[in-house]
């Protein structure tokens, strides 16, 4: 199925609600019945068989009117039986792996028997990668939800969208045709000069071009010229404007708070304080250095962010938390600057077959407990911090998926579209151990949703991260200009993950990827990529990284069946040290997605002495003569970063930096290089 016919599908299903309007009024008004009777029927004592029976008899005493029940009792009577198991969304899984193309019927089900937990069902159904997201939107239709409430990427009639954060901004045009081509160009109000930024993406899903400018000063007001270009109708030239954010939130004077006078030991919660801020005025919690954090026995977080808004921690030391050290659950506009995580999450007193759980009666194991676990919460920044020594470590794949806690967990995408992703990490230290490591440094969760993970406008740079048995960062989900840069990345089963990507356009550049390997030292590949046709659809652009390692560079990946990835690749070092089967490729794409390019990137074996590759090159590496063991020498010997030849047409406007002498910076920037526009 082609990427057109992917990005019609979301279409189609919202359209079925025009159709279920009147349905789903008749439907709220017949299924009460039944909803009522659920709690009692299922009761705590009742089996499965008795469910059952009970269910048929109020069948035969026509008090189940609903066809969706009669005619599905002993699907019912299981979905009934899990609920008094505090398992409705298991239940629907298992159902979902016997008959999956019933899925929607299931879940149809669950949301009628429990309308006052329509919500929580469908948001932990969300969650689960196996499940379809097109029977869990048919299914929310049919139960009276509207298509607003269940997806918020729609382009909701607007022309454009401009994204400001801190150093960078997205553009987006709606309504766009594929052949259609857009050139941005940018620069400071009151300057005359215009600065080339890059070209503007396809974005299949909304019918878009996107993209992301990138190196800009802070709290700034800038313009962009934006030249479109249509076969048809020719070219036209738009002007747009926008401000930078400030590098620093404005705080309230009053609302400054030492942690030494707000806190009395165990957690601390926010909700309970009553602190919050505005738009126009944050509140801020000071630490010092006499003053931990240090979370209970009995709590489940250090920090309890809940809810609140437009508050910043600063200089705070968080020790403990049974699940997570600092949590937040539907929250915007949350600042951590300076802040020490450590020892939060679930110790893992029972050892399973290599995997930990909290103990022997434990039926999961410990996983998706956070140092910093941010669920439904969007614009964030967390800066100038150490998370570290969790209580728990993460199993390697010898053992199955690794599971246990990582240093975050990211859920980005909010109610209210406006806070919705907007991430900023930067200058951040995120390291496990080699003996207790990670699951993933960073995690995102409900990656194979468009509105998973970061979802949207976010920024991860100028961070050290390190020590994982699975990917050292998932940006996996929306990738809607989500950019990683100038990080050093290292000692993980997989660098960087952007599997899949579902929206897009995202950034990987500038990176120092190196010394890759889970803690049995076996690795996969730098960037794993994969899923553009089970879970479409969007570009992932890689440029000027420094990646060195025994693995692959970049490397494919089954998502929901598929490992085909659309990729523009350009101006990448590429070197590995191992030769065998299917490892030691710098660009292994066996499936060769006719629309990714591949554009001078140096590319080296040290075993083969010669670039391996399983691509469709589209621009060989400008300077063969480079591509010796002297040269990899000089790249491999320690530096973060490579001052490698190049020409300027190979430059990417905004986001090659040349030195004077026509040399690109592969890898990380230092800070004395850095280009501000």
């Amino acid at each position: 199925m082609s990427r057109l016919s992917y990005s019609c599908m979301f279409f189609v299903i919202f359209l079925l609600a025009a159709g279920c309007t009147s349905v789903s009024h008749q439907y709220h008004a017949n299924n009460s019945a039944l909803a009522r009777h659920a709690k009692l029927v299922s009761r705590s004592d009742a089996s499965l068989q008795s469910i059952e029976t009970k269910l048929l008899t109020l069948k035969n005493e026509g008090v189940i009117k609903e066809a969706i029940f009669r005619e599905n009792i002993t699907e019912t009577s299981r979905i009934l039986f899990g609920f008094q198991n505090a398992s409705v969304k298991d239940t629907i899984l298992s159902l979902s792996s016997e008959q999956p193309e019933r899925t929607s019927e299931y879940i149809e089900i669950a949301l009628a028997l429990f309308p006052q937990a329509k919500t929580k069902i469908l948001e932990e159904l969300r969650l689960e990668s196996q499940i379809d997201e097109n029977a869990i939107f048919t299914a929310a239709l049919k139960s009276g939800l509207s298509p607003d409430s269940i997806s918020q990427f729609t382009a909701s009639g607007q022309e454009y969208l401009l994204v400001p954060l801190i150093n960078s901004t997205s553009i987006t045009l709606f309504n766009k045709q594929e052949d259609d081509s857009a050139q941005v160009q940018f620069r400071k109000v009151g300057e005359e000069q215009w600065n080339n930024g890059g070209s503007l993406y396809w974005e299949p899903i909304r019918s878009a071009l996107s993209g992301s400018i990138v190196h800009l000063s802070p709290n700034t007001e800038y313009e962009i010229q934006v030249t479109e270009i249509n076969e048809s109708s020719g070219t036209e030239v738009n002007r747009y404007r926008f401000a930078t954010r400030q590098n620093t939130p404005p705080v309230d004077p009053d609302k400054v708070y030492k942690l030494s006078d707000i806190y009395n030991g165990g957690m601390l919660d926010l909700g309970t304080l009553g602190i919050e801020g505005t738009r126009d005025g944050w509140a801020k919690i000071v630490g010092d250095s006499n003053t931990k954090i240090i979370a209970g026995d009995n709590d489940d977080y250090a920090i309890n962010v809940g809810n609140t808004q437009y508050v910043m921690f600063e200089n705070i030391t968080v020790e403990g938390g049974r699940l997570h050290g600092i949590y937040g659950n539907y929250a915007h506009d949350i600042w951590i600057k300076g802040c020490d995580v450590s020892r939060w999450g679930r110790s893992a007193n029972n050892v399973r077959e290599g995997i930990g759980y909290e103990n022997e009666a434990s039926k999961y194991p410990i996983n998706y407990d956070g140092g910093i676990a941010l669920r439904r919460t969007g614009r964030v920044v967390v800066e100038n911090c150490k998370i570290h020594s969790p209580n728990a470590k993460a199993n390697h794949w010898g053992y199955g998926h690794p599971k246990g806690p990582s240093a975050m967990i990211i859920l980005a995408t909010h109610p209210t579209q406006e806070f919705a992703g907007q991430y900023i990490i930067r200058n951040n230290h995120f390291a496990g151990t080699n003996e207790v490591r990670f699951n993933d440094v960073i995690e995102s969760r409900a990656n194979g949703r468009v509105w998973g993970g970061f979802v949207r406008d976010s920024a991860i740079h100028d961070n050290y991260l390190a020590y994982a048995n699975d990917d050292i960062i998932e940006l996996d989900g929306g990738q809607s200009n989500v950019l990683f840069y100038n990080n050093e990345v290292e000692q993980g089963y997989c660098g960087v993950s952007a599997i899949p990507n579902m929206l897009g356009p995202s950034y990987i550049f500038n990176n120092y990827i190196h010394n890759l390997g889970d803690e049995r030292q076996k690795h996969w590949g730098a960037i794993k990529l994969g899923g553009l046709f089970s879970k479409p659809g969007g570009i992932v652009n890689i440029f000027n990284n420094l990646i060195i390692t025994g693995a692959n560079g970049i490397a494919p990946a089954g998502f929901a069946g598929d490992s085909t990835y659309w990729v523009h690749a350009q101006n990448n070092i590429m070197v590995h040290d191992i030769f065998r089967e299917t490892m030691g490729y710098s660009i292994h794409d066996p499936n060769n997605y006719p629309s990714s390019k591949y554009i001078n990137n140096f590319m080296f074996n040290t075993k083969a002495g010669y670039s391996v590759s399983n691509a469709v090159i589209t621009v060989n590496f400008e300077f063969p003569e480079l591509l010796n063991y002297e040269i990899v020498d000089d790249i491999t010997s320690g530096a973060s970063h490579y001052r490698l030849p190049i020409s300027l047409p190979m430059s990417i406007p905004n986001f090659t930096h040349l030195t004077e002498n026509q040399k690109a910076i592969i890898g990380i920037v230092p800070t004395a290089l850095k280009k501000v526009y």
